[in-house]
């Protein structure tokens, strides 16, 4: 009988899966031995089992937690291959939206790093077009900047973010924008990727896109290169947007804070 079986060893090394791995599978009952020797307790596996162990281990790699794993044993002690295939699929799905939202953040950081180091290295002011943005906002009270404040509401707009399933992008700072009564209020923003079929979120903006006016804005702090913005703001109409934006780039350092200020 011996002769048309695996030993656990050899199970575990045809597959690249640890023989702790093929213990526990046991013990939970997802993968049982097809035979144990009553003498030495060795575990033996049929040539046929190895399909359902690849099914295992696919999903346990793609993030299936291994307590959930007796889950998808039949009440005749067989593995519902069909059922844990689904599970599968589901967390594949999930992997790639969760790595294509990864690369969309990591291009975006790139591009505007690159940017950021042209406008760094050339004349200011200068101008810059944005595309219109969607961001969570958190509208700003006072008149003053309060750094921890603003801390305590970008904190807000992450956990908001990840409640909300929304992607957080590259911009992130505070705007300016023209309200309804013909004044303008300050927002903490967080640009996000909008959600799937353009639901709505409390809080979601539509960010104005264009032609900006543009300057880095660099002091000791982080609040005082607010605060600069927030007065510079003061000199613009009310009816104009203004973008108090933080900064990414290869030259921060801890000493320095930068933000670029654009004027529509």
């Amino acid at each position: 009988m011996r002769n048309n079986l695996l030993s656990i060893g050899e199970v575990a090394r045809m597959k690249g899966v640890g023989i702790k791995a093929l213990r526990y599978y046991e013990r939970i009952g997802v993968l049982l031995p097809a035979h144990v020797d009553s003498q030495t307790g060795y575990r033996y596996y049929a040539l046929s089992q190895m399909p359902e162990l690849d099914v295992v281990v696919t999903c346990v790699e793609l993030g299936l937690p291994l307590k959930e794993l007796h889950r998808y044993r039949t009440a005749e002690g067989r593995l519902d291959l069909e059922a844990l295939l689904e599970r599968g699929r589901t967390l594949a799905l999930e992997n790639l939206r969760r790595a294509e939202g990864i690369m969309m953040q990591v291009d975006g950081y790139q591009r505007e790093v690159a940017l950021q180091r042209r406008l760094r290295e050339g004349p200011s002011p200068y101008e810059r077009a944005l595309d219109e943005w969607t961001a969570l906002s958190v509208t700003w009270e006072d008149r003053a900047f309060h750094a921890k404040r603003y801390a305590q509401a970008a904190t807000e707009l992450y956990d908001r973010a990840a409640a909300e399933g929304l992607l957080p992008l590259y911009l992130q700072g505070m705007a300016r924008l023209p309200a309804a009564d013909g004044g303008n209020a300050w927002h903490v923003v967080l640009e996000v990727a909008a959600p799937a079929g353009g639901g709505a979120s409390e809080g979601l903006l539509r960010l104005p896109g264009g032609m900006f006016a543009g300057e880095r804005v660099e002091r000791d702090d982080f609040e005082a290169a607010f605060a600069a913005a927030f007065a510079a703001a003061a000199d613009v109409p009310p009816e104009r947007a203004v973008l108090a934006l933080d900064v990414w780039d290869d030259e921060l350092s801890p000493d320095r804070f930068t933000l670029e200020l654009l004027r529509a």
